[in-house]
């Protein structure tokens, strides 16, 4: 009598383990619509800070003007020359959305623009496709440590929503100074009169040949679709004063206040321009 292995050992049938499934695609990444301004925005649907709907007519916009933003023309006015930024080599840190961005190359200006947060660089590229921007370019990464590492001049850097983002912000305004004469800002800053927000803790340094106050606050929960913040947990608020003390003691020997506005919903905030001379 032969004897085999295979029946003497083979499981019954209902016991087999069957062969895995060959792997289904995810049809969710595939766009079965015909390429079109919508496509393009709703590969980030609903997570959008800016409004779209002039560059796309329906559209559910997000909250902020920031394609028709003044804060542009405020910049060019005092910083240009007869209204625009022709040929000017602009380094703008955190774009957001590249709502400045297309502004500024608009104006003329030649672009690097600087982004920290993933998603919101692939919002900047997705910009870049839908509105032809040919002067513009977008890096991904922390402007902090390009301009560490980075010996590059630059004619203008625009920094608009980033410098309350800050764990030490005066580190920023060190760097700035260090690339470039002339410097736009857009901030909130510490009032405790005309504060809204965390509780934020004091701590002060001395740097520069000068005593500044941080005002510091945790982030707290940061996993949500409309964090627009920093990449570090903690983001530092400096003083008025101590803000326009940082960037004289860095050289910016020509300071302009443009708007302040110490009742704004989100805290007080200011515009201003920093300039060498």
């Amino acid at each position: 009598m032969k004897f085999s292995l295979f029946k003497r050992f083979a499981a019954p049938p209902e016991t087999r383990e069957l062969a895995p499934a060959a792997p289904r695609s995810d049809f969710n990444k595939f766009e079965l619509r015909a390429p079109s301004a919508k496509t393009l925005i709703d590969i980030f649907a609903g997570k959008w800070a800016s409004d779209l709907s002039g560059f796309c007519p329906g559209l559910e916009p997000g909250g902020i003007g920031l394609f028709s933003d003044p804060r542009v023309t405020q910049a060019v006015h005092l910083l240009g020359a007869n209204g625009r930024f022709d040929g000017a080599n602009v380094l703008e840190l955190g774009p957001l959305e590249a709502g400045h961005t297309y502004q500024l190359e608009l104006l003329g200006a030649m672009v690097t623009a600087i982004e920290a947060n993933r998603e919101a660089f692939l919002k900047c590229l997705i910009v870049k496709e839908l509105l032809g921007l040919k002067n513009s370019r977008f890096l991904m990464g922390d402007f902090i440590a390009f301009l560490e590492e980075s010996s590059q001049k630059f004619d203008l850097i625009y920094a608009s929503g980033v410098l309350y983002h800050m764990s030490d912000p005066i580190r920023l305004i060190e760097l700035i100074a260090a690339h470039t004469d002339r410097c736009f800002m857009w901030t909130h800053y510490y009032d405790p009169a005309h504060y809204v927000g965390a509780q934020r803790t004091p701590r002060t340094i001395d740097r520069a040949g000068a005593r500044f106050t941080f005002y510091e606050a945790d982030y707290g929960n940061t996993c949500h679709d409309q964090f627009w913040g920093g990449n570090k947990p903690v983001a530092s608020w400096l003083s008025r004063e101590d803000m326009e003390t940082a960037f004289r003691a860095y050289g910016f020997n020509k300071f302009t206040w443009i708007l302040d506005d110490p009742g704004h919903i989100n805290g007080a905030c200011a515009t201003f321009t920093a300039e060498k001379y």
